[in-house]
């Protein structure tokens, strides 16, 4: 460690990259594909470095591990035709250049019609309750939007007062006691966690300034990591901030490496302590919750294009721009990368409009070298969506007007941005649907043994994303006019207004028994703007309706859902479907539907009649049958259905050559 301390001060000096160029440590991934027969042909720039060998790994989204190359290309390769894919399935691949002196890599998440994505799991969502009155349209807005994008909401607002580990204790309920939790999204100003004991002997701080920024940094995945926090053997009070200090017993934790796997996406809008702004910690969530929406509804003019400065270069093979080059090439490709002068990024965004930014150079807590400093922000407008920065001290950013959170405070503002570069961040997975809390969560596992070997700072607790961590690359304009007729006993008729989006194949509808819980697929993909939902539980119940198209991207194609319309009703669903001339004088209801142990059958009759109860399944395979002497009026029968395999069934109520037929569910 006492070496990479020295190294820091000579980077500090001066950019020893002897002729390399950051673009130089990337392989900028692209891909293009094929249906029949099925294929993804990989695409790279030329190398510009020495003439290196290729080697090509691929991998499924959820594995763990690259394993062994499935190709070792020769130099000059531009190019890998990937023929052992199937459509509908997604691959990660890595491309390594070997070419001494450097080891450059890029990533890309490639798909044939990736399949659409209409369940994100749960978030927690944590409200700091400065904002409950004062922003509740914008918060509520908000809700919707999530839920609207596959997740399930649970809200908790709390007060900024309260304390790490209490803040922690509802995160840890919540995961145990939810389904599918996988996201905290932190709204203000609550309690921030810090942890660390970086100095000069075991962990040098990422920035490389000992012993003025030792200690704690703060560490918001200290929410995501569920276990092996300690707060007994730090002890170091050298650092140049207070807030840095840390002593055993102070609420600080010890740990620099994550005691554990993080679990949980996470991200944060904080204003907190951003005087440079003269709109208050209200007005700035406000606004930040209005440009939110608007991007998330397609209605904000976003090109997808990149920009790009870079204050440090080669950096002795550190390279942090290589953050843009190797993400931004699969997201919005190589040729869509704007690369400006020193302390033009910043005015550059405003008065353009790009999807994606980077920026590093040397640091303070207010500024980074060729970027410019906070104030920036307060006179130009933040058009981009997703940027990353890098440079000293700011990555520390829980301290007045700190640089790292200063572009969610533009008008209008930066929607999320993280600081990248120590370690770097990964993602690639956006291109196909994604949001950026996926990525987020990714990077602050990478210990570097999956994504880029030898990165310094992979794995420890200080990787925080500031911002939405719902966000994706890709919108499409939702439905309008969404409306409900739920007439007794006829189940509910969804119509619509189509999307105007260009390109939509069509829609999904979805229902809920609560506005942001869980809403199941109901529908099929359907062509036209009308649904009839024919089957339930009786109820008031929430209906959502997304529209979907094949959206591409230079890392081939997915799925793409919009953003869910919802509206309710109360329903009741039919009780029966009259068959060979049955007169109306006999009706049958059934409840619950589905069920699961046992199905209640009511039947009322206007007469006394002998009459025989059929379960028919699905292939037309009589189960079981009884003779019931029905009396005038309501006549109920219970039926144990638990071993009955999953499934549709019908109930058949036959009376001579009438019969009544009642469609159920088994679960």
């Amino acid at each position: 460690m006492r070496q990479l301390y020295i190294l820091f001060l000579l980077l500090i000096a001066g950019n020893f990259a002897f002729g390399q160029a950051t673009e130089d440590l990337t392989v900028e991934l692209t891909a293009t594909t094929i249906v029949s027969p099925p294929s993804i042909t990989l695409h790279w720039k030329p190398v510009a470095y020495g003439t290196p060998t290729f080697s090509v790994y691929r991998k499924s989204k959820a594995a763990t591990t690259f394993g062994s190359p499935i190709a070792v290309l020769p130099a000059g390769s531009i190019a890998y035709a990937d023929a052992g894919v199937i459509v509908d399935s997604a691959y990660e691949y890595q491309v390594v250049a070997n070419g001494a002196p450097l080891v450059s890599t890029g990533y890309i998440f490639a798909a044939i019609k990736s399949p659409a994505m209409h369940n994100k799991g749960t978030l927690i969502m944590l409200v700091d309750s400065t904002f409950t009155d004062s922003c509740a349209a914008g918060l509520q807005r908000m809700m919707k939007d999530i839920s609207g994008d596959g997740w399930q909401l649970r809200r908790h607002d709390l007060s900024r007062s309260l304390s790490v580990t209490s803040v922690k204790a509802i995160i840890a309920n919540e995961y145990a006691t939810q389904p599918n939790v996988k996201a905290v999204l932190i709204l203000g100003h609550l309690a921030v966690p810090y942890s660390g004991s970086f100095d000069t002997v075991a962990y040098y701080p990422p920035d490389g300034h000992v012993p003025y920024h030792d200690g704690a940094w703060p560490a918001d995945i200290f929410y995501s990591c569920m276990s092996g926090w300690t707060d007994i053997t730090v002890n170091n009070s050298l650092a140049s901030y207070a807030a840095n200090w840390n002593v055993p017993g102070d609420g600080k934790w010890d740990q620099v490496p994550i005691p554990s796997p993080a679990v949980l996406q996470i991200g944060r809008v904080d204003f907190w302590n951003m005087p440079a702004f003269t709109s208050t910690e209200v007005q700035l969530m406000n606004s930040y919750l209005a440009k939110d929406h608007t991007y998330k509804m397609d209605s904000l003019a976003v090109r997808h294009h990149a920009i790009l400065h870079d204050d440090f270069g080669y950096f002795s093979g550190e390279g942090f721009a290589a953050n843009g080059w190797r993400n931004f090439s699969p997201l919005v490709t190589n040729d869509s990368l704007t690369v400006v002068a020193s302390g033009q990024l910043i005015s550059t965004i405003s008065t353009g409009n790009f999807q994606w930014s980077y920026g590093c150079g040397g640091g303070s807590f207010t500024s980074a070298g060729g970027i410019g400093v906070t104030t920036d922000f307060t006179t130009n407008a933040g058009n981009s969506i997703f940027m990353m920065l890098f440079g000293s001290y700011f990555g520390d950013w829980n301290v007045q007007d700190n640089f790292l959170r200063a572009p969610l405070c533009a008008n209008p503002p930066i929607l999320t941005n993280c600081w990248a570069g120590r370690p770097n961040w990964f993602f690639h997975h956006m291109a196909l649907g994604e949001n950026i809390g996926y990525g987020a969560l990714l990077s602050q596992n990478n210990t570097g043994s999956l994504y880029q070997p030898g990165n310094y700072g992979a794995g420890y607790i200080h990787a925080a994303l500031m911002g939405d961590l719902t966000l994706r690359t890709d919108y499409i304009k939702p439905i309008t006019n969404l409306t409900i007729a739920a007439p007794i006993h006829s189940g509910a008729t969804l119509s619509w207004t189509a999307s105007p989006a260009a390109g939509v194949l069509g829609y999904y509808v979805y229902r809920a028994d609560s506005a942001y819980g869980y809403f199941k697929l109901i529908s099929t993909l359907l062509p036209t703007t009308s649904f009839h939902d024919a089957t339930g539980h009786n109820g008031l119940k929430y209906y959502m309706v997304r529209p979907v198209k094949l959206q591409s991207s230079p890392s081939g194609n997915y799925y793409n859902l919009g953003i869910g319309v919802t509206d309710t009703a109360h329903v009741s669903y039919a009780s029966s479907l009259m068959v060979a001339g049955i007169t109306p004088q006999v009706s049958v209801n059934i409840f619950p539907n589905p069920a699961s142990d046992y199905l209640n059958v009511s039947v009322n009759a206007a007469e006394p009649v002998v009459a025989t109860l059929n379960i028919i399944n699905d292939l037309g395979q009589q189960i079981s049958v009884a003779t019931k002497m029905l009396n005038a009026g309501e006549n109920t029968y219970t039926l144990n259905v638990s071993k009955y395999a999953a499934g549709v069934y019908n109930l058949v109520l036959k009376s001579g050559d009438k019969e009544v037929v009642t469609k159920w569910a088994k679960l």
